[in-house]
């Protein structure tokens, strides 16, 4: 049974029941890890199309949003009904906070937004830097911050990542900061000794947890075209370009 559309994004529940959701282009549906079918009907009322992104905001709500959007749909994690749409910069990066809030983090907009789920209202919003490429590293959220920059579109702008900076994840203060590697595109979160992974156009960076400046570089032959980080094994699998065929790499270090 096919998914309606590319695969966008998946969440998976494996740990409780061996199934996954998986949000496509035109639609939501659940399924099954192990025989990797799908299960049940397409969900697409109240879900729109062309979404990009899909993450588990707890263990009974997913959020989903348009790449780069301006709001956000509640998503029922049981049966995939639609909660509640939200208007707020598409986050990047959702985590709980000690108070039971959930904070949206959206460096494109430059704003982390405050969540409660129980009522289903935005109740606070923050300023940030504009940056990109952010992920959970312990009690701090580590992101690629720069500059705005407009694009011939109306409405439309990208990030130049300057710097990368940790923050502290309850108060947003940031606590460390340092230039970033050369055309840095994301953080791929912390390595077994607790050192940040940074892919950049075609390269791999090793930084510091402590100061985070560089202490290693790969450099790829052309640019990348994916990347996923084993942490545990120190480990980035490279994918090349679409037009350069399916070849992967392997990086490692010590």
């Amino acid at each position: 049974m096919r998914l309606a559309g590319d695969l966008r994004d998946v969440v998976f529940d494996a740990e409780t029941d061996g199934t996954a959701w998986a949000l496509a282009t035109f639609g939501l549906c659940r399924i099954d890890v192990g025989s990797l079918t799908k299960i049940g009907d397409d969900i697409r009322q109240g879900i729109g199309k062309y979404q990009w992104r899909m993450l588990a905001v707890s263990d009974d709500v997913l959020c989903i949003s348009a790449y780069q959007g301006r709001s956000m749909v509640l998503v029922s994690r049981r049966d995939g009904t639609v909660i509640k749409r939200l208007r707020m910069g598409a986050p990047e990066l959702v985590h709980r906070l000690g108070d039971g809030r959930h904070r949206c983090w959206s460096f494109h907009h430059a704003v982390a937004t405050d969540l409660d789920l129980r009522s289903g209202r935005c109740v606070a919003r923050h300023r940030t830097p504009y940056g990109k490429g952010l992920v959970v590293v312990g009690d701090q959220v580590v992101a690629l911050c720069g500059e705005r920059e407009d694009t011939p579109f109306p409405n439309v702008w990208n990030i130049d990542a300057t710097h990368v900076i940790a923050f502290d994840a309850d108060t947003r203060t940031p606590v460390r900061r340092a230039e970033a590697p050369e055309h840095s595109i994301e953080v791929l979160g912390a390595d077994a000794a607790s050192r940040i992974v940074i892919a950049a156009r075609h390269t791999i960076s090793v930084l510091s947890p402590v100061t985070l400046e560089v202490e290693g570089t790969y450099d790829h032959h052309a640019d990348l075209g994916g990347t996923l980080l084993v942490p545990e094994d120190n480990l980035v699998v490279v994918r090349d370009p679409v037009h350069l065929a399916d070849r992967y790499s392997v990086v490692r270090w010590q």
